[in-house]
């Protein structure tokens, strides 16, 4: 597709792009793509002669790249290369690929990449999980893979000519703990869902919870099912304020995991509990499943103590849910005072915070609107116009 462009003495420097995308496989990367990849796609259409952009994807992956043009897509075909597969196809490939389409720049949404020559590197440290998990109790397939995820990353965040941390929390970990330097970092949050969604009508809504198990009221807690969610928490916090709750109110538990030790604890703590009949853990929700359980649910609780720019906290805020949530960071710089915070590990002051969400009209009707009014924050359009800046301002 061309040579590279590289700076002409006395002419503008054109920027082409490539993306690689083939480490979105799950959760908020997949989130982050499907959301970002056509804003960005439009940004360079609208500078066309200026810059341009190529996505280097996976065949399987061609719906999260819907109404692109073919000449912007590189797709691979064959067994979808993922985990160590991935990262020797791309040792093998991806300086090959970045020379082919003549890009100057390679944007990978991830923090691990293979070192490239002639081309600079944009990371994005989207997962905190790696530099964090020795606080909680990983099986030991989990742990050995995030340590080696986490010397693998703070080898490329450090090597990258620039990373886009997706929070404030990401970027004081960058500067702090992994020394890259600050000219290097740009900060950039995720974008959120659509500010209205569109409903079925309630009856086909609440028909399509019933058929889950789901009643009229519930409080609702989602995430992959990981030790630092701390699902153990809400489980705990529920036994000791269900009594004091609406006749039949349940508590869901949105999300699976890969860790069989957490999985099994979590298990333990809903067999044990005296109001077990009323917990329903769902496991894994499809999106369209998701939108009516914000909707509808009388509390969204959000436990969890390591984030980097967490999906759900945006997707609770733009549903206009009533939010508990943890006081650990970056929880309190996503709600910036939209939520009813409780302290890390306090089950009591969980407990009480859940019954004056639930109970206090006043209270909830003053945490939707600013839940509402937070969210608009947080926009795709702006992620992508910032995002582009990144990739092509290299003065």
């Amino acid at each position: 597709m061309g040579a590279r462009a590289g700076r002409n003495p006395g002419s503008k420097w054109l920027v082409k792009v490539l993306m690689n995308c083939l480490s979105s496989v799950s959760g908020g990367a997949v989130s982050y793509l499907r959301n970002l990849s056509p804003l960005l796609a439009n940004r360079f259409a609208v500078t066309q002669g200026e810059h341009e952009v190529f996505f280097l994807a996976h065949e399987s992956q061609r719906g999260l790249l819907a109404g692109l043009p073919d000449r912007q897509c590189c797709f691979i075909r064959g067994a979808r290369p993922a985990g160590w597969r991935r990262v020797l196809w791309e040792r093998r490939n991806i300086d090959r690929t970045t020379g082919e389409t003549g890009s100057d720049v390679l944007f990978t949404n991830y923090q691990i990449a293979t070192p490239i020559k002639g081309a600079k590197q944009v990371l994005v440290l989207h997962n905190i999980e790696p530099f964090l998990f020795g606080q909680y109790r990983y099986s030991l397939k989990t742990s050995l893979r995030n340590a080696i995820l986490a010397r693998a990353s703070a080898r490329s965040l450090r090597a990258a000519d620039r990373v886009i941390a997706v929070s404030g929390f990401a970027r004081d970990r960058l500067l702090d703990r992994l020394d890259v330097a600050h000219d290097r970092i740009r900060t950039i949050y995720h974008g959120g869902p659509a500010a209205a969604w569109e409903k079925n009508g309630e009856a086909d809504d609440r028909s399509a919870l019933a058929r889950l198990g789901i009643g009229e009221r519930f409080v609702l807690t989602a995430g992959s099912l990981l030790p630092y969610r701390r699902s153990e928490d809400v489980i705990a916090a529920f036994d000791r304020c269900a009594e004091d709750l609406a006749e039949g109110m349940q508590l869901v538990i949105a999300g699976s995991g890969a860790d069989k030790r957490y999985g099994e604890l979590v298990r333990q703590a809903i067999d044990a509990s005296p109001y077990r009949e009323r917990i329903l853990p769902l496991g894994h929700v499809p999106w369209h499943i998701m939108k009516t359980l914000y909707r509808y649910c009388d509390l969204c609780v959000l436990a969890t103590e390591i984030e980097a720019c967490p999906n759900i906290a945006i997707e609770a805020m733009t549903a206009g849910c009533v939010i508990v949530s943890c006081g650990k960071p970056p929880l309190p710089e996503m709600f910036a005072g939209s939520s009813i915070s409780y302290r890390a590990r306090d089950i009591g002051d969980m407990v009480e915070q859940m019954r004056s969400g639930l109970q206090d009209s006043d209270l909830r009707e003053g945490m939707k609107r600013k839940a509402r009014d937070r969210a608009r924050f947080f926009s795709w359009e702006k992620c992508a116009d910032e995002t582009y800046a990144v990739l092509t301002d290299w003065s």
